[in-house]
């Protein structure tokens, strides 16, 4: 979402304060005059909503009327009449009462396995209607067919100009957590044609108002969707900030494109549903976000017409626009003149921010977006160049589970238990429960929902905060928009509303059905898959199951695939758990479906056909095999022979540890910049740490790597002998760190960054920064540089991906 200026007000503030500009007007409303308070525009009756009143079920309406039924009461349908003089409620039930009542109607907190596991309030999901084709998510070709280089879309986003972000050098130890967006340093190696528009739109800070408005510029915050616009004659496409295409779904803002004329642009902006006070409406918003129908879509756009309002512009006929500061962009927008009945422009605001922000308060508005009037555009970054200040206290939680109804809600959710991701360490954290904002329809599409995603235990990771004992878990996939007015000390919201799924951060897998013997089926990136044995438990010590591991690598795919791209990947398969037997396996499996690319190698004269992993539905169909580690080779097919980094693995010798290894890693580093290369630290997922010398050059060989790699490792060997050991020898390697060299080899692979290690907790081989090596050296704590797959997401997420380098940078070995 995006904050902008109320496309349906004209406000002023009084002589001595700030005059904001005139808002744009409403859909099919000429703008007012600015006033001295909010006032209506627009001439005529105001338009009549249709009010939405949940439909019941009876039997004289021609539902199927048996009790607990598709239409009966457990579905939520009609109650039996009161009788005259009857009383109104109940007799109040007493705790073990309600305790039976409940595991009779949902199957209780906790389910043995041996039994059949209880449905939801609602109903089992049974998947979309026979008929009704699923849409994939992502064209797997791309959203835009390939041709010239006037094509526009994602695949073209990835190039050389969004790679080139400015260096930040002070990264934090951890960051939060959340769902993944997209980053331009993810994308991988640069393609050719028109200058990239961003991979995901900038993000927004959330901070309070500037000090000062010199060199800030204000923008009303927007409760929309965010949305990127690409356009050439006759073309528009909408797209999410997670690159879903939704054009289809607001077929008034195809004129945009004749506004634009001859231009090809791509502009960033907010749509929008307003209410009938002019006050922009997510609950009206949600009225237009789970269309499929035409028809639907058509009566609703008459119903609740939206508006695109555009504040920036990324790229226009031909030329980026992303290093220009705001400044020219803006003046380059605003040049354009799109201000149509769908899409306004607003006017950035200028003066005194606190001011500001107490006028959208009394107009009922969320806030203000401030930006600085120098900033280039950055597309996936959170940066202090924008920055998020709100009146409302509404933030984004993670659907943990669910409680049963009492009263009036007896046979469905009584509330939905909510987490957040812990700020320090990126777990899930319990954040409260919460029982209002739902209507019935709400609540149904819910259950609709929640039914697939059920789970036997907790997600949570936080013992301290006692959920309640009558919880029915979920796999935490789906994100709500919650409202509240404060947090407590122990991080529970007070008084939370809930305002509604994001529609704009779905999950990366939709499960649509349950499957006997625990089975799931599931939609990714239009392709259907079917997990066996979802609840397996591959972690005993922690719980972590099957569709953990399965979840993971879905939200994971973004920053993964493009390290995955082209590479030999060898299995490392464990059907029974981290604790049982485990197999490689080399030979991509014969039942693979035919989407799953393969790539023949020849080694020792014999080939053999690897798999491929090139999108996010062969990561799941990996992750489906027990997949658990992620092996690959240091170079590209068809190169074989031609790596593309060089690599040196820390491995510690009891009673060395990590700490030993960092200190180690710091002197290789110091080493590399001597003769002006760059390297890169990730951890091994287990005990040590591995440095990489990203390559990328053509002429690059395995004899250069494994010659160079085992003189360095000699040299510290020779430099630092009571600390590093460069032979595999075990008797040498008690207490000293172990630089392995040997891996720069055509035969040979490492573990990929991000995959998840087969240790007691799924921890996960992780990129970090030269700081937080430091760090762990100066503190002495290996713990420090230990991440779980939780953690890795939310570092992700705030810092994008720091082994992007890896990708991009081009140097070679001296001779």
């Amino acid at each position: 979402m995006d904050p902008r200026p109320d496309p349906r007000r004209a406000w002023g503030t009084p002589s001595d304060g700030p005059r904001p500009q005139a808002w744009p007007a409403a859909p099919g409303r000429p703008p007012g005059p600015t006033t001295g308070a909010i006032s209506r525009h627009g001439a005529g009756p105001a338009r009549r909503v249709p009010r939405q009143a949940g439909l019941r079920h009876d039997r004289r309406a021609g539902g199927r009327g048996r009790p607990g039924g598709r239409d009966g009461p457990r579905a939520g349908g009609v109650r039996p009449v009161r009788r005259p003089g009857a009383p109104r409620h109940p007799p109040a039930l007493g705790p073990a009462a309600r305790a039976r009542r409940r595991a009779r109607l949902v199957g209780g907190p906790q389910r043995h396995s041996g039994r059949p596991q209880a449905q939801p309030p609602g109903g089992a999901h049974r998947g979309p209607p026979a008929g009704v084709p699923r849409v994939p998510r992502r064209d797997p070709q791309g959203p835009v067919r390939r041709g010239d280089d006037d094509d526009l879309g994602p695949r073209d986003v990835r190039g050389r100009e969004v790679a080139r972000r400015r260096d930040h050098p002070d990264v934090p130890r951890r960051a939060p957590a959340g769902p993944l967006r997209p980053h331009p340093d993810r994308q991988g190696r640069e393609r050719q044609g028109l200058a990239h528009p961003p991979h995901g739109p900038a993000r927004r800070s959330r901070r309070r108002v500037p000090r000062t408005s010199e060199g800030w510029a204000f923008e009303v915050k927007w409760d929309g969707i965010r949305a990127i616009a690409y356009s050439r004659p006759g073309t528009l496409r909408l797209e999410t900030r997670n690159l879903r295409e939704v054009t289809a779904g607001y077929p008034e803002l195809r004129k945009l494109n004749r506004a634009l004329s001859s231009h090809r642009a791509i502009l960033d902006g907010e749509i929008v549903a307003f209410d009938e006070q002019g006050h922009p409406s997510f609950a009206r918003m949600q009225q237009r976000m789970h269309l499929t129908s035409e028809s639907l879509i058509r009566r609703r756009a008459r119903e609740v017409p939206v508006v695109y309002v555009i504040f920036d512009v990324l790229w226009l006929d031909g030329h980026s626009l992303m290093d220009r500061p705001l400044r020219e962009r803006r003046e380059l927008l605003e040049s354009l003149g799109l201000n149509g009945p769908n899409w306004q422009t607003p006017a950035q605001l200028h003066g005194d921010g606190k001011e500001l922000l107490a006028a959208t308060a009394a107009a009922g508005l969320e806030g203000l977006i401030v930006k600085r009037l120098d900033s280039g555009y950055e597309p996936g970054r959170r940066t202090g160049a924008w920055v998020k200040v709100k009146n409302v206290k509404r933030d984004e939680f993670v659907i943990v589970g669910w409680e049963p109804g009492e009263g009036r809600r007896e046979h469905r959710i009584g509330s939905l238990l909510i987490a957040r991701h812990d700020p320090e360490t990126g777990e899930l954290v319990y954040a409260g429960e919460v029982g209002t904002g739902f209507t019935d329809q709400t609540l149904d599409d819910l259950a609709r929902r929640l039914a697939p995603l059920r789970i036997d235990h907790s997600p949570l990771s936080d013992e301290t905060r006692r959920p309640p004992r009558t919880a029915c878990w979920v796999e935490p996939l789906l994100l709500a928009e919650i409202e509240f007015t404060d947090m407590t000390k122990d991080g529970m919201l007070r008084h939370p509303s809930f305002k509604g799924l994001r529609a704009d951060k779905q999950p990366p897998i939709e499960v649509v059905a349950e499957l006997p013997k625990d089975g799931r089926e599931i939609v990714v990136e239009g392709r259907e898959i079917k997990v066996s044995n979802w609840s397996k438990v591959l972690w005993p010590k922690t719980g972590f199951t099957k569709g953990d591991l399965v979840s993971y690598y879905a939200r994971i795919a973004p920053v993964l695939l493009p390290h995955l791209e082209d590479r030999p990947l060898t299995l490392k398969r464990y059907p029974n758990g981290v604790e049982g037997q485990h197999f490689y396996e080399k030979n991509c499996p014969r039942h693979r479906p035919d989407w799953v690319q393969t790539a023949t190698v020849t080694m020792s004269r014999k080939k053999i056909d690897f798999c491929l992993a090139r999108d996010t539905a062969t990561l799941v169909w990996l992750a489906n095999l027990a997949d658990i580690e992620l092996h690959t080779s240091l170079s590209r097919v068809p190169e074989i022979g031609r790596p593309t980094m060089m690599v040196f693995d820390l491995d510690p010798g009891p009673p060395a540890d990590l700490v030993q290894c960092c200190e180690v890693a710091l002197v290789l580093r110091g080493l590399f910049e001597g003769v002006g290369l760059q390297s890169l630290a990730k951890t091994s997922g287990s005990k040590g740490l591995q440095v990489y010398v990203p390559l990328n050059v053509p002429d690059a060989t395995y004899a250069q790597t494994k010659g160079f790699s085992r003189q360095v490792a000699e040299l510290l060997e020779t430099q630092l002998p009571d600390l590093v050991v460069s032979r595999m020898t075990k008797s040498l390697r008690g207490g000293k760190v172990l630089v392995d060299w040997s891996q720069n080899d055509e035969k040979k692979t490492t573990v990929n960054v991000y995959s998840v290690r087969a240790r007691e907790r799924p921890t996960v081989s992780t990129p970090v920064s030269w700081d937080e090596v430091r760090a762990c050296l100066d503190a002495g704590d290996a713990s420090l540089l230990s991440f779980d797959t939780e953690q890795v997401l939310g570092r992700a997420d705030e810092l994008g991906d720091l082994f992007a380098p890896a990708l991009r940078v081009q140097q070679r070995l001296p001779v």
